[in-house]
């Protein structure tokens, strides 16, 4: 999709709505990731995004960079709810798995939990930039751009990340 001008690209209804489809179902599985199973809270924030988006989209200077424009928004968006959201328990993230015995699921759930808890004390930083690129499969530039730092801070916030939760969840 390249409609543009000189000065930035043409987003029309249709076009919004075609990026929206495109878009909206995966920064909705990163904001559940990022937010421990709270669908709703994403859902809602995917929805800020979108309507940020479309209220700034003279600010778009190239379609090809929709994707890390609308995540930026949507991270500025979880941001700013951040402090309103009460803490949330890992009793309230839904998980499905194949019958295993009561005995798997107890230990699952129990490595789950320190996976979570540990990912949860890492730095805002490092943690935003594993749920990009370990867990929503994206490059380090283009994780460089959503967050607004040099591919190589991103890569230094993964590696120390990585680390940090290796240690602590004894990986």
């Amino acid at each position: 999709m390249k409609l543009t001008t000189a000065s930035s690209p043409v987003l029309t209804p249709t076009a919004f709505q075609q990026l929206y489809q495109q878009h909206a179902g995966q920064l909705c599985g990163y904001l559940i990731k990022s937010l421990r199973g709270d669908m709703a809270e994403a859902e809602g924030i995917v929805q800020d995004a979108f309507l940020k988006a479309w209220e700034k989209r003279q600010d778009l200077r190239n379609l090809d960079s929709f994707k890390s424009w609308l995540y930026s928004i949507a991270i500025n968006v979880l941001k700013q709810r951040k402090r309103k959201l009460r803490p949330m328990t890992m009793e309230k993230v839904e998980t499905k798995c194949e019958r295993p015995s009561p005995e798997q699921h107890a230990a699952a759930n129990q490595e789950l939990d320190r996976v979570m808890v540990a990912l949860d004390n890492l730095p805002d930083d490092q943690r935003e930039a594993i749920l990009l690129v370990r867990l929503e499969n994206m490059m380090f530039r283009e994780a460089a751009v959503i967050l607004d730092v040099p591919e190589s801070t991103v890569k230094t916030r993964v590696r120390r990340g990585l680390l940090t939760l290796a240690k602590e969840v004894n990986l």
